[in-house]
């Protein structure tokens, strides 16, 4: 059977789109685009001198290279068109960029600013068993009274140690020292019947690192202590609940 005039043509405009299309793809594939050599140059910002072992980096390409005692570092085979440029160096600050890369080389010039940044304190948390505050961590853990930490005072470093402990712990209250005109004290806030019926309220015992505290209370500044632990007497731990009229017991713990 003789194929129709109309397939005819239809078979023949497939072969001219074969031969036509076909050769311009095999083209394409053969003819890999340009690179470029990037030679990037790193300095300091203020003197100018070349700085060595800066790491230059294309971050959209994951290429990087790291410059020389000239400064300079090369990274090859960079396709052409616009590219993000990240250049780091200890002691400088960061810097990133976007660039154009065409030709068969280019030369930016890269110029980092001096970085003074300061390292912020490390705090190491040792082993409470082999602290002077073992005992405060020990009982502040059984909740056995009410405690302040080094980080809850430090907040209150600018107020009277006699306020905040008086706000802090709902078992205190200042009051006008008698010994010391324009200074307060703590007083717990029960009160004990006096003989001549007048109710009044009792004081407390304070003790500084294991040792009583007569001194003047406000002479003492939050941020010079670690820890504060204060008990109601007949909570307070055995070695400080002395035989007294007083209601209660403060325990300070200073920064050693």
């Amino acid at each position: 059977m003789n194929p129709s005039p109309k397939s005819q043509v239809v078979a023949i405009g497939a072969l001219l789109f074969a031969l036509v299309v076909t050769p311009w793809i095999r083209v394409d594939a053969q003819s890999p685009g340009k690179t470029s050599v990037v030679i990037a140059s790193v300095t300091d910002a203020k003197s100018g001198a070349p700085l060595a072992d800066a790491e230059v980096t294309l971050s959209d390409l994951n290429l990087s290279a790291r410059t020389d005692w000239s400064g300079e570092a090369r990274l090859p085979n960079v396709a052409p068109g616009q590219h993000k440029f990240e250049i780091k160096r200890a002691g400088y600050a960061t810097m990133e960029v976007d660039l154009m890369v065409q030709g068969d080389s280019t030369g930016p010039v890269f110029r980092l600013i001096s970085s003074t940044t300061a390292l912020e304190p490390v705090k190491v948390a040792g082993d409470p068993s082999m602290s002077y505050l073992a005992d405060f961590e020990k009982r502040r853990a059984q909740g056995r009274g009410k405690y302040m930490t080094a980080d809850e005072l430090q907040q209150k470093q600018n107020r009277s140690l006699v306020a905040v402990l008086a706000q802090a712990f709902g078992g205190l209250m200042s009051t006008p020292d008698p010994a010391r005109p324009g200074h307060n004290i703590l007083m717990s806030r029960r009160t004990r019947p006096r003989l001549n019926r007048v109710d009044v309220h009792c004081g407390i015992d304070i003790y500084l690192d294991g040792s009583q505290f007569l001194d003047d209370l406000e002479a003492l500044h939050p941020s010079e202590l670690a820890g504060v632990e204060y008990y109601p007497i007949e909570s307070a731990p055995g070695e400080y609940r002395k035989l007294t009229d007083n209601c209660g017991v403060l325990l300070l713990w200073s920064k050693k």
